[in-house]
């Protein structure tokens, strides 16, 4: 079972989809096939983007702080938030073209859309656990700019 639904905000109605083939029995086919292959991946491509935020931030707020340098500036949790996203696109785009095989057009404009949600997704991720990891009784280097109180 897939988790499609989770991008069906980005992508188009799968019944509207499939309806623009419906007079072309091979096509309709192909594209309920996309289809179903892009919802059996689904599972995939959330948790890259889950995987990809848990090891960036545990990174940026354990090994990157570490490192010689004043880096406790928000520019740099940024600068990571956006490395995040970036590499959550990037893999998902090549697991997306490794797992889901169609000739239709259509599939790298999905497979597009469902990278740059899946970024969205990891940002967010990112984002939930900084907060986290900032609120927690943690050692870290890192500037803990969202901390709750003192």
């Amino acid at each position: 079972m897939g988790m499609l639904n989770l991008y069906d905000w980005g992508l188009p109605n799968q019944a509207e989809h499939l309806v623009r083939y419906k007079d072309n029995e091979p096509l309709y086919n192909m594209a309920r096939s996309l289809w179903n292959s892009l919802d059996s991946a689904s599972m995939y491509f959330l948790a890259t983007a889950i995987a990809v935020a848990f090891v960036v931030v545990c990174y940026y707020y354990y090994g990157y702080n570490k490192l010689p340098g004043r880096k406790y500036r928000i520019r740099h949790w940024v600068i990571w938030l956006v490395i995040t996203a970036v590499v959550t696109i990037g893999l998902t785009m090549i697991l997306g073209n490794a797992m889901v095989s169609s000739t239709l057009k259509e599939q790298v404009g999905f497979i597009l859309r469902i990278s740059l949600i899946n970024g969205l997704y990891a940002s967010a991720i990112y984002f939930i656990t900084s907060f986290i990891i900032c609120n927690l009784p943690v050692s870290t280097n890192a500037y803990r700019f969202l901390k709750l109180g003192k």
